[in-house]
């Protein structure tokens, strides 16, 4: 044995090929009557099944089920071996004969993967030899050369250290503050929330809160008025609109909600398509409005108990803004 040949036996780490993963391929082979196909698709799930079991044992979660890998229509029309890694990616297990030394890797696996690990099937002795990772692929050179692969070793700092990008992207988009209605009234209200005639002041529009447009049944002026400038983004340019919010305590059991969306900027009216949905906790949809070209505001109306959360969501086109409340 050369040394290039100790190094490279030295890199492989070396897993059975359990029982379970021969019924599983040989379940879904049987499901395609093309025998290459259905080889392939074999093949295909003992490698991920490998894989599986492998980041199993290191208490790794993963989800075979949901991968493309485990989707008849997919095993059909293309090649590939994914391996869902729980809250981190698509992981591609590529099984390789033993006595190669590189893997062409399908166009389709070529993109949505967190890394591809060789896995070498070999099944008269009932064990696979998982040779090494690479993190990406080439798709000008779209292959894995097995004596260039990283070792096992390090796979579990890779799947770590993206976790730790996701959280981290996570953590830079600011969370929506939950606004509490029940300190509006008390009489404190958080940042971001002004007098809703001082805000539409500001654009020479105030509304006596009667206009027409879209609405529900209440008309009357509630106890407390605040609203909230809402960017739009590019949908609507520079322009923006005015969420307002109307509480009014009618019981110890029970509050009273209005939600109106005004158009600023000078504009008489609301862009056409621009809807207000109110979603409660589970969020399900409980009321919505949607905007026509002729409406100068929207409004809902609503009641509920103290302490109950919802949320108001404004969309235009893929646009979406959140906003969570706690009555």
């Amino acid at each position: 044995m050369n040394h290039s040949q100790q190094a490279t036996e030295v890199a492989r780490l070396i897993w059975p090929i359990t029982q379970q993963g021969k019924i599983i391929a040989q379940q879904f082979s049987r499901d395609h009557v093309h025998p290459a196909i259905a080889e392939r698709v074999r093949r295909n799930t003992l490698a991920v099944w490998v894989i599986h079991e492998f980041l199993d044992a290191l208490g790794i979660p993963t989800e075979p089920s949901t991968s493309d890998s485990w989707n008849p229509v997919m095993q059909l029309t293309e090649d590939v071996a994914d391996l869902v890694v729980s809250g981190v990616g698509r992981l591609e297990c590529r099984p390789v004969s033993v006595d190669i030394d590189h893997c062409l890797v399908p166009s389709e696996a070529l993109t949505e993967r967190i890394g591809y690990i060789a896995v070498a099937l070999d099944e008269v002795v009932g064990e696979a030899s998982l040779l090494g990772f690479v993190t990406e692929i080439s798709p000008t050179h779209p292959q894995l050369i097995l004596d260039r692969l990283q070792s096992m070793d390090d796979f579990p700092a890779h799947l770590h250290q993206i976790r730790e990008v996701l959280v981290d992207q996570e953590s830079a988009q600011e969370p929506s503050q939950l606004t509490r209605l029940s300190h509006w009234l008390e009489g404190h209200f958080e940042s971001g929330w002004q007098s809703a005639e001082e805000l539409l002041a500001q654009y020479l529009w105030t509304p006596a809160f009667r206009q027409g447009g879209a609405q529900t049944q209440r008309e009357a002026p509630m106890q407390i008025k605040r609203a909230k400038q809402l960017d739009l983004g590019l949908k609507l340019g520079a322009e923006q609109v005015a969420l307002v919010l109307e509480v009014e305590q009618e019981s110890e059991s029970f509050v009273n909600i209005g939600v109106r969306l005004y158009p600023l900027g000078g504009l008489a009216y609301l862009p056409e398509g621009l809807t207000v949905t109110i979603l409660d906790e589970a969020d399900t949809v409980c009321l919505t409005a949607q905007s026509r070209s002729v409406d100068n505001y929207l409004q809902l109306y609503f009641r509920g108990h103290p302490g109950e959360p919802f949320t108001a969501q404004v969309t235009l086109g893929d646009v979406h803004i959140v906003e969570h409340f706690i009555i």
